[in-house]
């Protein structure tokens, strides 16, 4: 299994993980016309594309998926969000569901964002079991015998308050931001208190352009789990096997 970043930040988020086969898209924050690079133009690989939430970082494009034949997978609000009444290429997912679709199995999780929001654990016979958590100020679950981690690091709060101190950042912005997507120490505390035994590896994704620090956040997480450590940004590749070695 094959991991290709798109985009993991404010301007566009979406993430495909691919066989030679069949392939799962995360997320519509990108053009169609850069996922069709990505696959090589095997557009009919693609068993479907999962939508965390609403904001268009995230499910911008997603009209353009379906205009492509491709079945959305989202909560409700998010097809309401984006007046899409094709029930064609339309499939609405709910908290604590399960869902088959190819060779993916995905289940949903809930999250704390300012809309509604999930998370995915998802599991392909190629890559074993991995967790996928976005925009969302905490997890309150922990999910057992996980072989990869895709989890947010959006911001530290020194930074962010140096920001706000210096006048580059308004003060408005802090409740939002931290009511709203991880700090790093969040991050790190979650990874602590996971089963890490069978994890490979972990990638950091949703880094604030502004507030974060790539090298010191791949650092201080390594520290704490001993784990190769990656910041999902565009172009990044990755092979996920369940057995690295």
């Amino acid at each position: 299994m094959k991991l290709n970043v798109l985009g993991s930040d404010s301007n566009g988020n979406c993430y495909i993980l691919q066989t030679d086969k069949e392939a799962l898209i995360i997320e519509a924050g990108v053009r169609m016309s850069e996922v069709k690079k990505a696959l090589k133009w095997k557009i009919s690989k693609v068993v479907g594309a999962a939508i965390s939430h609403e904001h268009n970082d995230h499910a911008e494009h997603i009209k353009e998926f379906i205009a492509n034949g491709i079945t959305v997978l989202a909560h409700p609000c998010v097809f309401k969000a984006k007046g899409i009444e094709n029930l064609s290429f339309r499939k609405e997912i709910h908290p604590h569901q399960g869902y088959i679709v190819g060779g993916f199995k995905i289940r949903t999780i809930p999250v704390c964002h300012d809309v509604p929001c999930l998370g995915f654990v998802i599991e392909h016979e190629d890559m074993g079991k991995l967790l996928f958590i976005t925009d969302t100020m905490m997890l309150e679950y922990r999910v057992p015998n996980l072989n990869h981690i895709l989890l947010e690091a959006n911001y530290a709060d020194d930074i962010l308050q140096a920001k706000i101190d210096a006048g580059l950042v308004p003060l408005s912005m802090k409740p939002r931001l931290t009511q709203s997507h991880m700090e790093i120490r969040t991050t790190k505390d979650i990874l602590q208190d996971s089963d890490l035994s069978g994890v490979n590896e972990i990638v950091l994704v949703h880094l604030s352009n502004g507030n974060s620090n790539e090298e010191r956040f791949i650092r201080e997480v390594k520290e704490v789990t001993g784990k190769p450590v990656y910041v999902a940004t565009a172009g990044l590749e990755l092979n996920l096997s369940k057995n690295p070695y």
